[in-house]
C-alpha cells in the first residue's frame, strides 16, 4: 500500500514520458516483485516514493540479506531471554500501530537479523514479523545474473593476470577502478565473484 505519488528517477511517471513500469518489467530484469515491496518499506506510505533501478537493486539485495539472516538464526543454538524477544515484539507492534510506520518496523527487523546471538527463537520471531511483512523470508536467497560489459570483463581478466604475477599493487588499482565503475570484486575459495553496486 502506498498512497502518495510514485516518482520515477525523481520526476513524475507518465506514459508520454515512457517511464511507466509493470511488475512484469521488474521480473523480466531479474528482480522479484517482493523486492519492490521491500523498497516501499523504506518510505512511509504518506510520503512520496522515488523509484530508481538502483533503489530496486538495493532492495533486492536487502531482501536477500534478510533471508540469509533468517537462515543463520535458524541454524543457531543460542538461548535468548524472553524479555529480549518481547521487547523486539513491542517495538515492532508500536511501529506498525503508529500509522503503519514501516521504516521504523524494518529497523526492528534488522536489529533482530543483526543480533550476534544466532538463535532459532529469533528465526521464529522473524517468521512472526513476516506475517505482517509478507516478503517470504523462508525462500532461498535469489541470485541475480548481472550482465557484465566487455570493458569490465577486460579489467577482471587484467586483474586476474596481475594476481597470478603477484602484482598486488596493480591488482588493487584495478579493483578500485572497478569500484568506481560500479562493480565490487570478491576473491573467494570458489573463485572471483563480481557484484554490481
Amino acid at each position: 500500500m502506498h498512497c502518495e505519488f510514485l516518482l520515477i528517477d525523481g520526476g513524475k511517471m507518465s506514459k508520454s514520458l515512457g517511464n511507466t513500469y509493470l511488475v512484469q518489467d521488474l521480473i523480466d530484469k531479474g528482480y522479484e516483485a517482493l523486492a519492490y515491496k521491500m523498497m516501499c518499506f523504506t518510505s512511509h506510505y504518506r510520503n512520496k516514493l522515488n523509484f530508481t533501478w538502483e533503489a530496486l537493486e538495493s532492495s533486492q539485495n536487502a531482501l536477500n540479506r534478510l533471508r540469509e539472516g533468517y537462515k543463520k538464526h535458524l541454524e543457531g543454538n543460542a538461548k535468548i531471554e524472553e524479555e529480549v524477544i518481547q521487547e523486539y515484539k513491542k517495538r515492532f507492534l508500536e511501529a506498525i500501530n503508529d500509522d503503519l510506520n514501516m521504516p521504523v518496523a524494518m529497523s526492528v527487523v534488522w536489529d533482530v537479523v543483526k543480533n550476534s546471538n544466532k538463535s532459532k527463537q529469533l528465526a521464529e520471531l522473524l517468521l512472526d514479523f513476516d506475517k505482517v511483512l509478507g516478503v517470504d523470508i523462508q525462500k532461498s536467497e535469489v541470485k541475480r545474473e548481472i550482465e557484465i560489459p566487455e570493458e569490465i570483463k577486460d579489467l577482471i581478466e587484467k586483474r586476474k593476470i596481475a594476481r597470478e604475477n603477484k602484482n598486488w599493487e596493480l591488482s588493487d588499482k584495478i579493483r578500485d577502478e572497478l569500484k568506481e565503475k560500479g562493480y565490487i570484486i570478491k576473491d573467494t575459495k570458489e573463485g572471483t565473484q563480481i557484484e554490481k553496486i
